[in-house]
């Protein structure tokens, strides 16, 4: 592709490729030390914990801290951090206690959120408006295609037999190569603040940015509720497939594996829309379709024939993430770019904690059928209450005032 021509950009894909699939293999292998190291039945519960806590803590901080930083500088030192980190851990594993991983694990998540909004305010500085689109689709195509494949790969080497401590390594060896890629992105790039403020004054003035914007509010209730239900779904379907359908859960990982193909054709074809409609009338439609995605679990009776429903969920999640992502880049000012990406990634990442607590506490209570009920009545109100709150967002390809 023409996109692959320009430098910069071939550097910025392959550093953040590289370090989504080393965030992977990280994640799956200590997962599975866990498991090898633990006989506590909350340890898996802890994990998750410590993973996603730290980005509802933190993202916003972060995002206000790199706000007047050099992206590509921020970028590499997350990347090296983390490799430090690891190599430490590798050095000590063998004879620490088991619960000194949830709090190597919540350094790296922090490290993390560092290099992903980073990654995303560079973008506009090194791809032209026109291609914005096309960059976001190979973004979310290459997180999906790499996210899928470090799962894949992280399973099958455990599976092999490969201990722990070498699949860390690799993941070491993938985030010092992604710092190389990332310090090759030129040129440097970095908002000139007009005045030195406060990091907090910062990370304030992002959030009413958002909370005054007549477009960009209802777009974040929207995400943030979106999310809330989206996140959770997982839980859910491993209860529906172990209680209700009465079958292994490893077959959530073809399932998973659907949803991650339907993301890439989702990724793929939104370029060929973004100009064409409305950019509401590709991201409220998806809602629709993750609605009926869950609905139809009500009269599937076999797992196998859950995986085209969730293709089609996967395609409804592909437009709307790239279309979500490029809307943000079009029309969001650098002052508050980096700033507004934090508080996306904090709201779809973050999210997942309450997420599980609130289902989690449902399943128990009202058991799974009941409470796959209550998701698909929310999504639907979510949907048909977006229909109206959201205001037309017009079609890509010029920057909206602000």
């Amino acid at each position: 592709m023409q996109l692959f021509h320009e430098k910069a950009f071939r550097n910025l894909f392959a550093g953040r490729v590289l370090s989504v699939f080393a965030d992977s293999i990280v994640f799956f292998s200590l997962l599975k030390w866990i498991e090898l190291n633990s006989i506590n039945s909350t340890s898996f519960t802890w994990f998750y914990i410590a993973y996603f806590l730290p980005m509802t803590l933190f993202a916003l901080p972060i995002g206000a801290w790199i706000e007047n930083k050099t992206l590509q500088k921020v970028m590499a030192f997350s990347d090296g951090i983390r490799v430090f980190v690891l190599v430490i851990f590798l050095l000590t594993m063998s004879f620490i206690q088991v619960e000194w991983t949830y709090f190597m694990l919540m350094i790296i998540s922090i490290l993390s959120l560092f290099f992903v909004p980073a990654s995303q305010s560079l973008l506009p500085f090194i791809v032209k408006q026109d291609d914005r689109a096309k960059a976001n689709s190979l973004f979310q195509l290459g997180f999906t295609v790499v996210k899928m494949i470090g799962q894949i790969s992280t399973a099958s080497l455990i599976k092999l037999g490969i201990p722990i401590p070498m699949l860390l390594l690799i993941a070491a060896i993938c985030l010092s190569l992604s710092l190389l890629f990332i310090w090759n992105v030129k040129p440097w790039s970095r908002r000139e603040a007009a005045e030195k403020t406060g990091q907090w004054r910062m990370m304030i003035d992002g959030i009413g940015y958002i909370a005054t914007h007549s477009t960009l509010k209802p777009l974040f209730l929207l995400l943030a509720f979106a999310m809330l239900i989206a996140t959770s779904i997982d839980l859910v379907l491993i209860s529906f497939l172990t209680e209700y359908l009465k079958v292994g859960v490893e077959n959530l990982s073809f399932i998973g594996t659907s949803t991650l193909i339907g993301i890439i054709i989702g990724a793929s074809i939104t370029p060929k829309w973004y100009r064409k409609v409305d950019r509401k009338n590709l991201i409220v439609p998806s809602l629709f379709a993750i609605c009926l995605s869950l609905g139809v679990l009500f009269i599937v009776p076999t797992w196998w024939l859950i995986l085209p429903l969730f293709i089609m969920q996967g395609i409804a999640l592909g437009v709307y993430q790239v279309t979500f992502v490029t809307y943000l880049q079009d029309v969001v000012p650098q002052e508050n770019m980096t700033r507004t990406f934090s508080l996306f990634n904090m709201i779809t990442s973050s999210m997942a904690l309450p997420g599980i607590i609130v289902f989690g506490i449902l399943l128990n209570k009202i058991g799974t059928m009941n409470t796959i009920s209550v998701m698909v009545i929310a999504l639907l109100l979510i949907a048909i209450t977006s229909c109206f709150s959201v205001p037309a967002l017009g079609k890509g390809g010029r920057r909206e005032a602000s």
